[in-house]
């Protein structure tokens, strides 16, 4: 066995304190000498171990300590629109009520629906248009929904690779929180989605009303004519 640079210090030290060679024969003590390279080779052993588990918490302490930046993950989901693609609350009764022309996606749906146009400005012809644009609205709507959360969805590989390449605890857990975040995010817009069926379902009935109620007041002004006719005969 090889004698370590250390050990062979520590015997030199111990046969430099031995009387001259000149002067006198020199008496070494051989069980003192064994117990001092013992007691030395342990020593260097016990500051190997401090020195590994110094670096192991050096290590540990790097991985609670690296800072992650959650917003520099997937960047093409820091998007408004993607985040809350619905319009805004105060703008739903315009839109789906057809009083707000369509636009965007809602204008391409109004165009692949519409047939006809019917002609003068009566109260029936009027609510044609009406009807019509709000469906083209709601469509625009929905498709708009549908966009951000397939768009969010081919995002999504992209913090699978980061979590996959995460070299400490705090990365990981930001990861983690960025992903939960992201599922919030399309669990909202699956509420929305809900929450738009049941308005188009509302204004379909509505829309059924409006129908009857210009159909009972062109009869009821028919019948005022009627009556005025005979009145004047």
């Amino acid at each position: 066995m090889r004698t370590s640079p250390a050990i062979m210090a520590v015997l030199g030290a111990t046969l430099a304190m031995t009387p001259d060679a000149h002067a006198q024969i020199p008496v070494i003590d051989g069980a003192n000498l064994t117990q001092n390279l013992r007691t030395a080779a342990q020593a260097i052993i016990e500051v190997e171990q401090l020195k590994n588990q110094l670096l192991q918490l050096q290590q540990t302490y790097a991985m609670f300590t690296n800072p992650t930046n959650i917003l520099g993950m997937a960047t093409n989901l820091e998007n408004s629109t993607l985040e809350n693609p619905m319009p805004a609350v105060n703008a739903l009764a315009g839109l789906m009520g057809g009083q707000t022309t369509p636009t965007g996606s809602g204008a391409s749906y109004y165009t692949q629906n519409h047939i006809y146009t019917p002609p003068g400005a009566s109260p029936y012809n009027s609510q044609l248009t009406a009807n019509a644009q709000g469906i083209a609205n709601i469509e625009g709507i929905a498709s708009s929904n549908l966009a951000a959360i397939q768009s969010r969805l081919q995002e999504l590989p992209n913090l699978e690779s980061d979590l996959n390449a995460a070299s400490s605890i705090t990365q990981v857990n930001a990861i983690n929180g960025r992903i939960a975040a992201e599922s919030q995010f399309v669990q909202a817009q699956q509420a929305q989605a809900a929450n738009l069926q049941v308005l188009a379902n509302e204004q379909q009935a509505a829309q059924m009303q409006q129908g009857q109620e210009i159909y009972e007041q062109e009869q009821s002004q028919v019948s005022s004519r009627l009556a005025s006719v005979d009145g004047n005969n």
